[in-house]
């Protein structure tokens, strides 16, 4: 099968869409998608997280201990279409979002933990 450089460019979302695509995932349903987003605070990251929460997401918020900047995540479910434009227009709203509270993405996965296709 050839790869549709529209449909899946050549970025992290796009590679990790094609082999999604590659394990059999049909991508023209829509997915539980789970974002990562990244704070230097536990006060930003809870407010972040209240703010998803309200607007219906799922949301954990952890202590995270990989990069010494960033002390905790939220993690975030969205059910979304599973195109690239749908994935990084939602990056880029949670990065709005949670840039006044020193937010920073840290990538996605479908279905949270266990599909082990990322980005």
């Amino acid at each position: 099968m050839t790869r549709d450089g529209a449909q899946f460019p050549n970025d992290d979302t796009g590679e990790a869409l094609w082999l999604a695509q590659q394990h059999g995932k049909d991508l023209s349903q829509e997915h539980e998608v789970r974002f990562a987003v990244l704070f230097p605070e536990e006060a930003s990251a809870l407010k972040f997280g209240l703010h998803l929460l309200r607007q219906g997401y799922w949301v954990q918020v952890n202590e995270y201990s990989e990069k010494p900047e960033f002390t905790h995540e939220v993690l975030a479910d969205i059910y979304i279409p599973t195109t690239h434009g749908q994935i990084t227009g939602a990056e880029q709203w949670l990065a709005e979002s949670s840039a006044s509270l020193g937010g920073k993405n840290d990538g996605w996965s479908f279905g949270g933990k266990s599909s082990g296709i990322a980005a």
